[in-house]
C-alpha cells in the first residue's frame, strides 16, 4: 500500500482550511469539519498542525508569500519611473483580490478576529505581525535599490511609514471591493492615491 506524500497531504489540508476559513470564519471553522472535507483522520490533521490558529496561520502565510511571489519584483525592473512601478504593482493586487474572493474573505477574516479581542484575537494579531514584518524585510532591498531616498541606512524608519501608508490604503480599497467599489473603480483610487506620492528614483 502507498503511503501518502506528507507534502500532498498538507497541501490537501490547508486547500480545504483555506476555503472553510474564508466561507465560515475562524470561529466558524472546526477541526472537525476540516477532518470531514479532507477524509483524514484526526490524528493525521493533528500530526501536520497542532492547533486551528497554527493552519489558520499557514494558509495565511502562504497567502502572503503568493502575493510577493507574484507582484514583488526585480529592484532593476522598477527602472526610473518608481511611481509608475508602484501604481502598477498596486493595481496588479487589485486584479489579484478582485478575482479571487476567498482570498478577500481570509483577510477581513483575520480583520474581523483581531477586533474581537480574547486570546484568539490575541494570537492572530501575533500571526498578523509577523506576516507584516516578513513583508517589511522582503520589501526593504527592493526599495533601497529603487528609491534614493531610502539608500540612507538611517531612513529605516521612513520606509516602514511610507509602507504602512501605502497598506492602509489598499486595505481600504480592498475591504471596499464588491461593496460600493467595482473593480475599475478600486483602481481609479490606487492611481489618484499614487498620483499623490513622489517616489524619487535615483536620477
Amino acid at each position: 500500500m502507498c503511503m501518502a506524500d506528507p507534502g500532498e497531504t498538507r497541501e490537501k489540508i490547508m486547500q480545504v482550511a483555506r476555503s472553510h476559513f474564508a466561507r465560515k470564519g475562524f470561529h466558524g471553522t472546526s477541526m472537525d469539519s476540516i477532518v470531514k472535507g479532507t477524509s483524514l483522520s484526526k490524528g493525521a490533521l493533528y500530526w501536520h498542525f497542532r492547533s486551528k490558529g497554527e493552519l489558520f496561520a499557514a494558509v495565511l502565510k502562504k497567502e502572503v508569500e503568493s502575493i510577493i511571489q507574484d507582484h514583488v519584483e526585480a529592484p532593476s525592473e522598477a527602472g526610473k519611473d518608481v511611481n509608475a512601478f508602484v501604481t502598477l504593482r498596486g493595481e496588479r493586487i487589485i486584479d489579484m483580490f478582485w478575482g479571487d474572493p476567498e482570498m478577500r474573505l481570509l483577510f477581513f477574516t483575520l480583520f474581523i478576529e483581531r477586533l474581537r479581542g480574547g486570546e484568539e484575537g490575541r494570537e492572530l494579531s501575533d500571526i498578523a505581525g509577523d506576516l507584516l514584518a516578513s513583508i517589511r524585510e522582503k520589501l526593504w532591498p527592493v526599495a533601497r535599490e529603487a528609491i534614493s531616498a531610502f539608500r540612507d541606512s538611517e531612513t529605516r524608519d521612513l520606509y516602514d511609514k511610507v509602507l504602512m501608508i501605502l497598506r492602509f490604503l489598499m486595505h481600504g480599497i480592498i475591504m471596499e471591493m464588491g461593496f460600493r467599489l467595482d473593480l475599475d473603480s478600486a483602481k481609479e483610487c490606487w492611481r489618484f492615491a499614487m498620483s499623490h506620492f513622489d517616489f524619487k528614483s535615483e536620477g
